[in-house]
């Protein structure tokens, strides 16, 4: 598993993440004071035109702040991007001290590509738009590694508009070496949404594993499908699918696992934003900062195994 020690970690937050967390507040709160300025300025000018009557003033004030509030948009379309980019930025430097992790490097503006998303199985190809964002790339072993934000939508056929088909991180892993079999596991909750994608895997030649599946807990949130020559119990380690299990248990966040040839593919769905401090909203970044801890580390466990055991 990837090594997490609880009191580094503490240490860490305490002299990486809290600072970054300060200036990102003192940002929020400044754009805060700001639009209230600008309000106050409308509220002001209603009042010159109401009470004293000057038009004039009325609509040179009114012009100012509407000018502002335009200037206050793109400062929170700023704000949004660069709190989410210091935030991945300083966890990065986490996983660059997690002895397993080796040449990690992080681009704001990368992302996975559709191809690579359609390969791993995961679901069905009739994608309409595919949004990637925040390409890390690194090693976990001898597996390269992409990781990205992804948020990939289809159309839907009785609604006749865009829905979303999956929201959160994707991972996909090169062994420097091929592999023998091909292997999906999907979450159980799932497998009616996703019927287009085991049909066509099947039709492929793969058949459903669950009755070589030992873990009675793993076959009850997950669904393993796989050719009849793949024996699904030595896909991953019984340590890895009780993390699997936990990771489930814990978070109630869809997660998929897929391998061919040379290519591992893992995924874990999260409808939420993380890292993210909204101008309105109460922030509670411990929350946030966890959540994004834990989907990190149980895709690179779950990458790490698979490197030990083939």
């Amino acid at each position: 598993m990837i090594s997490f020690d609880v009191l580094y970690f503490q240490h860490f937050y305490k002299d990486e993440v809290h600072p970054v967390l300060v200036e990102l507040n003192k940002r929020r709160f400044y754009i805060l004071r700001f639009i209230g300025i600008l309000i106050l300025g409308l509220v002001a000018a209603y009042l010159l035109n109401r009470v004293f009557h000057l038009f004039v003033l009325t609509i040179l004030i009114t012009g100012i702040c509407f000018y502002g509030l335009f200037y206050a948009v793109t400062l929170m379309k700023r704000f949004r991007l660069d709190t989410k980019v210091y935030l991945t930025s300083v966890m990065m430097k986490y996983f660059k001290h997690t002895p397993e992790m080796i040449d990690l490097s992080f681009d704001v503006n990368q992302g996975i590509n559709k191809e690579e998303y359609l390969e791993s199985g995961f679901f069905s190809d009739d994608i309409a738009n595919i949004i990637g964002s925040g390409l890390m790339k690194g090693k976990v072993g001898e597996i390269s590694f992409s990781l990205a934000e992804l948020n990939v939508s289809k159309l839907s056929k009785l609604e006749n508009k865009l829905k979303t088909q999956f929201k959160g991180y994707f991972l996909h892993g090169k062994l420097p070496f091929k592999t023998t079999g091909a292997a999906i596991i999907w979450t159980r909750r799932d497998k009616q949404e996703l019927h287009s994608a085991i049909s066509k895997f099947t039709w492929l030649g793969a058949e459903n594993k669950d009755v070589e599946e030992d873990n009675s807990s793993f076959k009850e949130y997950f669904v393993s499908y796989a050719p009849a020559d793949t024996a699904i119990r030595s896909v991953l380690s019984d340590d890895i699918k009780q993390w699997m299990i936990k990771f489930y248990q814990k978070t109630g966040k869809s997660l998929y696992f897929s391998f061919v040839d040379q290519d591992v593919y893992i995924a874990v769905s999260v409808p939420e934003v993380l890292l993210s401090m909204p101008l309105l909203k109460k922030f509670s970044p411990e929350k946030s900062i966890l959540t994004y801890l834990d989907i990190h580390l149980i895709l690179f466990s779950i990458l790490q195994d698979f490197d030990i055991h083939h």
